[in-house]
């Protein structure tokens, strides 16, 4: 046993050192390609000043680890820096990480819950081992005209010609079941967790779309709307309007609920993200890292 023991130790070690060695590596090479160099404080300058909004000091764009005077050697755009997310960016020598929701689990990014969580303290040792920069890109991607991640969903979906002229995330399909368009976003995205309220066989034209989390109200808002008759969500309080729509059902009511999930609702927003960065930055390489839709449902 005690031979298996020091076995598995001296694998993972070289392991450990292998991935570290190839990660600095990387680096070197990068850096060989790139005349210039930037550090965190200048990337985030640029971003600033390409923005159509003032950057606010109350917001949670900030940075979740490493400093401004950080020397910057990649970006990867993505929408949650996951371990996955944060390993993939090491091994392509991106040490800047630039996510839109937040790295520990909650809006704010407060740690002092998770103090000694094994779970935590391993994702915060990753990054600190490999002097990653990461900065939240929440509020003002949403706040710039037009909206970054609005940008990058619609053409996703390819949605651009029904976009209704009376609301920017309202658009005029051709007639099709709720059913049928939920099929076609499961399809779409490549998702089983997709989930629906409202009856499968009602004909729809009129479909709003609302990304993310953006709370209830808002979303009932757009159900309010005679030129929604389905609603496109991220994800919702299932006790909230998720209930509303079935009581507006049971009324008679032309209403359903498509709930894609947060991440497939936003994600392609921070896709669009890394090719606006490029626009403007040419000193480091640009990358868009794909987080995923984390759930799954059993077929």
């Amino acid at each position: 046993m005690h031979h298996i023991s020091t076995g598995i130790i001296l694998g993972m070690t070289f392991c450990i050192g292998f991935f570290a060695f190839r990660s600095t590596h990387l680096q070197k090479e990068i850096e060989k390609q790139y005349s210039t160099t930037m550090t965190a404080d200048q990337v985030l300058a640029e971003i600033q000043s390409h923005l159509t909004c003032e950057w606010s000091d109350e917001t949670v764009d900030t940075y979740k680890s490493g400093t401004g005077t950080s020397a910057v050697t990649g970006i990867a755009t993505t929408f949650l820096a996951t371990q996955e997310v944060l390993q993939k960016a090491a091994e392509r020598g991106l040490n800047m990480v630039i996510t839109h929701e937040p790295t520990f689990y909650n809006h704010l990014d407060n740690t002092e819950f998770f103090a000694s969580d094994p779970v935590f303290e391993a994702k915060r040792a990753f990054i600190e081992e490999h002097n990653m920069v990461v900065l939240r890109f929440h509020d003002h991607w949403h706040r710039t005209n037009p909206d970054g991640v609005r940008v990058g969903m619609i053409h996703r979906l390819g949605w651009e010609q029904y976009q209704s002229t009376a609301h920017p995330m309202v658009f005029n399909l051709p007639e099709q079941t709720v059913s049928q368009l939920a099929k076609q976003l499961s399809n779409h995205f490549g998702t089983s967790a997709l989930t629906v309220v409202g009856d499968p066989d009602m004909e729809i034209t009129k479909v709003g779309f609302s990304m993310g989390a953006p709370g209830s109200q808002s979303q009932i808002k757009m159900l309010r709307r005679p030129d929604v008759e389905a609603l496109i969500i991220g994800e919702t309080h299932q006790w909230e309007t998720v209930e509303y729509v079935r009581d507006a059902v049971t009324q008679g009511k032309q209403k359903a609920l498509v709930l894609l999930g947060h991440a497939n609702s936003e994600e392609a927003g921070m896709a669009y993200c890394a090719e606006w960065l490029k626009t403007f930055i040419s000193e480091v390489p640009i990358e868009f890292i794909e987080a995923g839709d984390p759930l799954w449902s059993p077929k």
